[in-house]
């Protein structure tokens, strides 16, 4: 279907150029007029709609998987879902977060509202770890703002730096220090 063909092509794009790419750019990637490209999305807004859609619904599926996976454990799951990141559309580099945010203000608000509110997995594997003794008490809202506070930090520096941080590097790298901390385990003991 040509639509899929222009969204899988648009995701690749985005991927490798960021948000600003145009919509004369992406009739020519896909070999056909900008007239007709604008038949199927008559703006680039709604194309960044559709794609933006198409990640967030990926990514609740990936996380109902890990949640249901048998194989991992707790802390592993808690792992997988907090780094979390669309295959297809791994908004691949951190300032292009920021770019959609900057460009595309009513796309970015879709982007953000789900990343503040999508946390009831998370909410659910805390809880869990929390029960059986594996986590710490915690003030889980503390967490989530913690980590989205770094992630919108870390989004502001990539953009300045323009450094190309992979999202996925960034992500691994915060919710390590999220989970475990800047100690050596046997810190504790030396005291």
């Amino acid at each position: 279907m040509l639509k899929d063909r222009i969204l899988k092509v648009s995701m690749s794009e985005a991927e490798r150029k960021g948000f600003r790419f145009t919509m004369g750019e992406l009739a020519k990637q896909l070999g056909m007029s900008t007239k007709t490209l604008y038949g199927y999305y008559p703006s680039k807004e709604e194309l960044l709609n559709e794609m933006i859609d198409l990640a967030i619904d990926e990514m609740k599926m990936k996380e109902n998987e890990i949640l249901h996976d048998s194989t991992l454990n707790l802390l592993e799951k808690l792992q997988k879902c907090l780094v979390l990141i669309p295959a297809d559309f791994q908004f691949a580099q951190l300032q292009y977060l920021e770019e959609l945010q900057r460009y595309y203000p009513k796309q970015w608000e879709t982007v953000d509202q789900f990343i503040h509110e999508q946390w009831t997995g998370i909410f659910l594997l805390l809880d869990e770890g929390i029960a059986a003794n594996k986590i710490r008490p915690i003030n889980k809202e503390i967490f989530i703002e913690v980590y989205i506070g770094g992630l919108y930090r870390l989004m502001e520096h990539a953009s300045k730096n323009r450094n190309m941080i992979s999202l996925q590097d960034t992500m691994h790298e915060m919710v390590d220090i999220l989970m475990f901390g800047i100690l050596k385990g046997d810190v504790h003991e030396e005291n």
